[in-house]
């Protein structure tokens, strides 16, 4: 009896040591949900097309080349919840994870069966959202400790969202490793490494062999009040394998050594602020020496009410991917072939990667580099706040492939490739109203004017134009 007392009396200070530890931490949670509807006559995509309209093996690369001119329009609903939980120590110590929860199309699966669907990868397509429910589908996102380990130095150690200095054309996503930063009167300089990939269990059961990595050298200066500028370097080394979920078992050794060194810079004098970027790569990307580059530039202006804006973009591509030598611009995939990066400054639905994309991320340009061909692309728009609660966007995009390949499809009346290189012309529009604290409802519909790249390339002549309707609410804390 006494010693059970004695292990009844360990175990509660066990407790309140423990809760008295815990009792120290600042807990904050914040998090989001988010339900949209969409209706869409996307052709090629994973709204119309499951078993052939994903190139890159989930990001939906536009492919209608080979299907009817002429499809259903898809319409169904998308949800995701997203949970954060940040452990805070101190005001130099905290722990920050976040966690994601999907459902890829209410109706998809329940009771665990949770299969992809022909032509997709498994890796991100949740289920769940049948009746039933009962799926496991919960995502970690990150994970990592933020710390200031020095004074002026602040350390990011763990899976933690990172994203390059040149609007995301490089990468933009959820990464595992270690970045420093710091601040010195006018001047922020980063330095860092993270490892995309290691597929060496599954080759040559060796870690630390296959990789995917990146090194980072960034830094910005603030040369005056209104002038910022700032240079990056990164190194690119991929020696890993790479599955192409379209071709089942089709595994492919990566060989990269690209350096990216790249400039950018942000003015601004009253109510104008002007911005850009220039980016060069220099290097071999499996057995071709490769020489890239990316040009930007963008604007922002009050006028009237509003802001308007308008945005360029230029990336290389190469005209003969049979050759020793290359032009085509590298980004960041991850090892299944997705792309782990965006350009989302033109504000595009259709033509470029929606900002609104969840599981399901339809676009003509998928990617910086767009199938080697790379791209030329001039973007307007206006932002228009009606009142304290409703805001208003308005978008006009024009886009064309900077150098024809073989990439390009072929015409099924001619037999060769279209003389055009313009992809097509997209005008949007967007509402936000905010419902009640932390609730909104927004609107956003798109509708794209194929260029004569796309012509005639459908079975029966040239695609129909695809449209995109979302209503989105949005639930933020």
């Amino acid at each position: 009896m006494k010693r059970s007392r004695v292990l009844a009396a360990v175990l509660t200070l066990g407790i309140v040591a423990a809760a008295t530890s815990a009792f120290a931490l600042e807990n904050e949670f914040h998090g989001l949900f988010s339900a949209r509807y969409i209706n869409s006559n996307f052709n090629g995509t994973n709204t119309t097309s499951f078993s052939d309209g994903a190139r890159y093996g989930g990001d939906e690369h536009y492919m209608p080349q080979g299907k009817p001119k002429d499809v259903f329009s898809a319409n169904f609903i998308e949800q995701r919840a997203r949970l954060q939980y940040i452990a805070k120590a101190s005001a130099d110590l905290k722990l920050v994870t976040q966690f994601e929860l999907d459902y890829t199309y209410w109706g998809n699966s329940s009771y665990g069966l949770n299969a992809a669907p022909a032509g997709f990868s498994a890796a991100g397509r949740n289920g769940g959202g049948a009746i039933g429910a009962d799926t496991v589908n919960l995502e970690t996102k990150h994970i990592y400790l933020d710390a200031n380990v020095a004074k002026n130095v602040n350390m990011k150690l763990g899976m933690q969202p990172y994203n390059d200095a040149f609007k995301g054309v490089l990468f933009d996503a959820d990464m595992a490793g270690i970045a420093f930063s710091s601040g010195y009167n006018k001047f922020i300089p980063s330095i860092g490494y993270f490892r995309f990939n290691d597929t060496g269990v599954q080759q040559d059961k060796v870690l630390g062999h296959l990789t995917n990595d990146l090194f980072l050298l960034d830094g910005k200066y603030e040369v005056s009040k209104g002038l910022k500028v700032g240079a990056a370097y990164y190194l690119f080394r991929n020696n890993s394998f790479t599955t192409n979920s379209n071709l089942l078992n089709d595994i492919a050794k990566q060989d990269v050594k690209m350096s990216t060194f790249g400039l950018n810079a942000e003015y601004t004098t009253g109510p104008l602020t002007l911005n850009g970027f220039g980016v060069f790569q220099v290097g071999t990307a499996n057995q071709r020496a490769t020489t890239a580059w990316a040009l930007n530039s963008g604007a922002k202006l009050k006028v009237g009410p509003g802001t308007a804006r308008c945005e360029f973009l230029y990336v290389s591509g190469d005209n003969n991917i049979a050759t020793g030598h290359s032009n085509a611009f590298y980004s960041v995939f991850n090892h299944i072939g997705l792309a782990e990066h965006g350009y989302y400054d033109n504000e595009m639905a259709i033509l470029g990667r929606d900002k609104n994309a969840y599981t399901t991320d339809n676009s003509i340009i998928s990617t910086a580099g767009n199938d080697a061909q790379g791209q030329i692309g001039g973007y307007i728009g206006y932002d228009l706040p009606i009142n304290a609660k409703l805001t208003t966007a308005f978008n006009a995009g024009f886009a064309a492939v900077a150098k024809e390949n073989a990439n390009k499809p072929t015409n099924n009346k001619t037999g060769m490739k279209n003389g055009s290189n313009y992809l097509g012309t997209e005008i949007n529009a967007e509402a936000t109203y905010q419902l009640l604290e932390g609730l909104s409802v927004g609107t956003r519909v798109a509708y794209v004017i194929l260029g004569d790249y796309y012509k005639d390339v459908a079975l029966n002549g040239t695609p129909v134009n695809p449209y995109d309707a979302k209503l989105i609410f949005k639930y933020v804390f």
